[in-house]
């Protein structure tokens, strides 16, 4: 198992576009190292980095959902049949 995977190994894994992952590394949102090759270059992102921003991200949406406000249903534009 290698612990390094690429930009587009990490948005196969998540189900995301190579370019949200790139976004999120840009933005300090995930960690990952750059690495110069002749002028490009790319990202190496550690599995355990991926594996804890998948923690954080789950933690973070289960703390969203408690306190989001219930949710109501629309009141029904059907009325009453008069008998």
């Amino acid at each position: 198992m290698n612990d390094i995977v690429t930009v587009e190994e990490a948005a196969t894994f998540l189900h995301k576009h190579p370019g949200t992952i790139r976004r999120w590394i840009e933005g300090k949102r995930l960690k990952a190292r750059h690495l110069s090759a002749g002028g490009h270059g790319i990202y190496a992102i550690a599995r355990s980095d991926l594996l804890e921003y998948m923690v954080a991200e789950t933690i973070e949406e289960k703390e969203k959902a408690k306190h989001a406000p219930p949710h109501k249903e629309p009141p029904s534009p059907q009325r009453p049949l008069p008998l």
